[in-house]
Protein backbone atom coordinates (compact mmCIF):
# COMPACT_ATOMS: atom_id res chain seq x y z
CA UNK A 1 0.00 0.00 0.00
CA UNK A 2 1.20 3.24 -0.74
CA UNK A 3 1.70 6.45 1.65
CA UNK A 4 -0.35 9.24 0.82
CA UNK A 5 1.20 12.44 0.92
CA UNK A 6 -0.98 13.12 4.19
CA UNK A 7 0.09 10.03 5.99
CA UNK A 8 3.50 10.98 5.13
CA UNK A 9 2.93 15.16 6.03
CA UNK A 10 1.31 13.11 9.89
CA UNK A 11 4.19 11.06 10.52
CA UNK A 12 6.75 14.09 9.73
CA UNK A 13 4.13 16.58 12.31
CA UNK A 14 5.00 13.13 14.57
CA UNK A 15 8.81 13.17 14.51
CA UNK A 16 8.50 17.17 15.19
CA UNK A 17 6.68 16.31 18.14
CA UNK A 18 9.14 14.10 19.25
CA UNK A 19 12.11 16.79 18.51
CA UNK A 20 9.97 19.17 20.34
CA UNK A 21 9.49 17.42 23.48
CA UNK A 22 13.23 15.97 23.36
CA UNK A 23 14.00 19.69 23.32
CA UNK A 24 11.90 20.94 26.17
CA UNK A 25 13.45 18.78 28.39
CA UNK A 26 16.55 19.92 27.21
CA UNK A 27 15.63 23.10 28.74
CA UNK A 28 14.04 21.53 32.09
CA UNK A 29 17.28 19.82 32.40
CA UNK A 30 19.49 23.32 32.45
CA UNK A 31 16.58 25.00 34.62
CA UNK A 32 16.37 22.35 37.05
CA UNK A 33 19.81 20.86 37.65
CA UNK A 34 18.72 19.24 40.53
CA UNK A 35 16.56 17.00 38.29
CA UNK A 36 18.64 17.21 35.13
CA UNK A 37 19.74 13.31 34.98
CA UNK A 38 16.08 12.52 34.75
CA UNK A 39 15.59 15.31 32.51
CA UNK A 40 18.46 14.64 29.90
CA UNK A 41 17.30 10.85 29.92
CA UNK A 42 13.63 11.88 28.54
CA UNK A 43 15.02 13.78 26.29
CA UNK A 44 17.29 11.44 24.68
CA UNK A 45 14.87 8.94 24.45
CA UNK A 46 12.50 11.71 22.92
CA UNK A 47 15.37 12.60 20.58
CA UNK A 48 15.99 9.15 19.80
CA UNK A 49 12.09 8.83 19.08
CA UNK A 50 12.28 10.67 16.64
CA UNK A 51 14.96 9.13 14.13
CA UNK A 52 12.44 5.74 15.36
CA UNK A 53 9.97 7.62 13.82
CA UNK A 54 12.02 8.81 10.95
CA UNK A 55 13.46 5.23 10.34
CA UNK A 56 9.44 4.06 10.32
CA UNK A 57 8.80 6.46 7.43
CA UNK A 58 11.50 5.59 5.41
CA UNK A 59 9.64 1.72 5.51
CA UNK A 60 6.61 3.27 5.01
CA UNK A 61 7.53 5.26 1.83
CA UNK A 62 9.34 1.90 0.39
CA UNK A 63 5.87 -0.23 1.19
CA UNK A 64 7.40 -2.49 3.71
CA UNK A 65 5.01 -1.46 6.61
CA UNK A 66 1.37 0.21 6.93
CA UNK A 67 1.02 3.76 8.31
CA UNK A 68 -2.91 4.25 8.65
CA UNK A 69 -3.69 6.83 10.42
CA UNK A 70 -7.30 6.27 11.87
CA UNK A 71 -8.74 9.70 13.47
CA UNK A 72 -5.38 11.72 13.60
CA UNK A 73 -5.26 14.87 11.82
CA UNK A 74 -2.94 16.93 10.02
CA UNK A 75 -4.88 20.05 11.57
CA UNK A 76 -5.14 18.24 15.24
CA UNK A 77 -1.20 17.52 15.12
CA UNK A 78 -0.71 21.19 13.90
CA UNK A 79 -2.75 22.52 17.32
CA UNK A 80 -0.40 19.91 19.24
CA UNK A 81 3.21 21.58 17.64
CA UNK A 82 1.35 25.44 18.28
CA UNK A 83 0.75 24.94 21.50
CA UNK A 84 4.28 23.22 22.33
CA UNK A 85 6.03 25.68 20.21
CA UNK A 86 4.03 28.06 22.54
CA UNK A 87 5.24 26.01 25.64
CA UNK A 88 9.25 26.00 24.37
CA UNK A 89 8.80 29.45 24.44
CA UNK A 90 8.01 29.67 27.67
CA UNK A 91 10.35 27.09 28.68
CA UNK A 92 12.80 29.46 27.10
CA UNK A 93 12.08 32.59 28.78
CA UNK A 94 12.08 30.50 32.15
CA UNK A 95 8.55 30.98 33.36
CA UNK A 96 7.83 27.14 34.68
CA UNK A 97 8.78 25.88 38.29
CA UNK A 98 9.35 22.20 38.70
CA UNK A 99 6.03 21.36 39.65
CA UNK A 100 4.29 22.61 36.48
CA UNK A 101 7.39 21.35 34.11
CA UNK A 102 5.87 17.74 35.48
CA UNK A 103 2.70 18.44 34.48
CA UNK A 104 3.43 19.70 31.04
CA UNK A 105 5.54 16.38 30.54
CA UNK A 106 2.92 14.41 31.69
CA UNK A 107 0.20 15.56 29.58
CA UNK A 108 2.11 15.91 26.70
CA UNK A 109 3.48 11.68 27.50
CA UNK A 110 -0.28 10.48 28.13
CA UNK A 111 -1.61 13.01 25.05
CA UNK A 112 0.72 10.47 23.04
CA UNK A 113 -0.46 7.42 23.97
CA UNK A 114 -4.23 8.24 24.50
CA UNK A 115 -4.09 9.03 20.56
CA UNK A 116 -2.63 5.79 20.25
CA UNK A 117 0.20 7.14 18.20
CA UNK A 118 2.31 4.24 17.58
CA UNK A 119 -0.28 1.97 16.64
CA UNK A 120 -0.59 3.67 13.41
CA UNK A 121 1.93 1.29 11.82
CA UNK A 122 1.63 -2.23 10.86
CA UNK A 123 3.93 -4.43 9.45
CA UNK A 124 4.88 -8.29 9.63
CA UNK A 125 8.52 -7.92 10.42
CA UNK A 126 9.59 -8.29 13.52
CA UNK A 127 12.20 -5.59 13.07
CA UNK A 128 9.33 -2.93 13.18
CA UNK A 129 7.22 -4.44 15.44
CA UNK A 130 10.08 -4.40 18.31
CA UNK A 131 10.27 -0.76 17.68
CA UNK A 132 6.86 -0.07 17.77
CA UNK A 133 7.07 -1.59 21.35
CA UNK A 134 9.92 0.17 22.26
CA UNK A 135 7.79 3.68 21.50
CA UNK A 136 5.31 2.81 23.50
CA UNK A 137 7.27 0.92 26.03
CA UNK A 138 9.38 4.20 26.48
CA UNK A 139 6.85 6.49 26.71
CA UNK A 140 4.86 4.88 29.01
CA UNK A 141 7.82 4.54 31.05
CA UNK A 142 7.97 8.34 30.96
CA UNK A 143 4.49 9.07 32.25
CA UNK A 144 5.54 6.54 35.26
CA UNK A 145 9.17 8.16 35.38
CA UNK A 146 7.27 11.33 35.76
CA UNK A 147 4.95 10.81 38.12
CA UNK A 148 7.87 9.51 40.95
CA UNK A 149 9.23 12.46 40.48
CA UNK A 150 6.33 14.42 40.62
CA UNK A 151 5.26 12.85 44.17
CA UNK A 152 8.63 13.47 45.28
CA UNK A 153 8.47 17.03 44.24
CA UNK A 154 5.15 16.73 46.51
CA UNK A 155 6.32 15.26 49.17
CA UNK A 156 9.64 17.31 49.53
CA UNK A 157 8.09 20.85 49.33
Amino acid sequence: MELKVHQEKIIKQLIMQEEMLSKLYGYFSVQFPEYSKFWDRLSKEEYRHARLIQKLLVAAKRGKIIFDEGKITTYSLNAFISRLEQILQKAENVEYNIKTALICAVDYENSLIEKNVFTHFDSLSDNVKGTLKILHSETMDHIESIKKVQKSVAENS
